[in-house]
């Protein structure tokens, strides 16, 4: 074969290696959580709606936080407990979230579990609460506040 045309050969693998090689490389420089994930977080935890909560709750240990590495969704989260029918649980914070300006998805019902969306400083954040083993059950003991957005925009809701 004469040289200039396994030159053209070898470019053309070259390229091709790189176009093939390049998203991944960017995939890997973008994959995970980082410091401005965290920042997210910091930002959200300051969210009044983690301090609001029905007469007698009250709230366990400090604001938790984490990002899923694959979605990049930082959720920051409340803990309380409190014995109440569940259904008063929900009532309180679809009025609160409401005054607060937090806006309820279009087929929201009033009946259901939350899940909320606000804009906060030109990014979707959304509202949900979450019932640990009781959630079949008429009384709880126990539910957490989540918040959760990404840099994007948007969370699990």
């Amino acid at each position: 074969m004469e040289r200039w045309v396994i030159a053209v050969l070898a470019a053309a693998c070259i390229g091709w290696g790189a176009l093939l090689v390049a998203p991944i490389a960017l995939l890997a420089l973008t994959y995970g959580c980082t410091a401005d994930d965290d920042r997210l977080a910091a930002s959200l935890a300051t969210l009044s709606i983690l301090d609001a909560h029905p007469v007698g709750a009250t709230p366990q240990e400090g604001r938790s936080s984490h990002c899923e590495n694959d979605d990049r969704i930082t959720t920051v989260q409340q803990a309380y407990l409190l014995s109440a029918p569940r259904a008063d649980v929900l009532s309180f914070y679809r009025e609160v979230a409401i005054k607060d300006g937090w806006t309820p998805p279009p087929n929201d019902d009033g009946e259901g579990l939350i899940c909320f969306a606000k804009s906060v400083g030109g990014r979707e954040v959304e509202l949900s609460l979450g019932f640990s083993d009781a959630m079949r059950e008429e009384h709880v003991d126990g539910y957490e506040v989540y918040v959760e957005s990404s840099l994007d925009g948007g969370g699990w809701c």
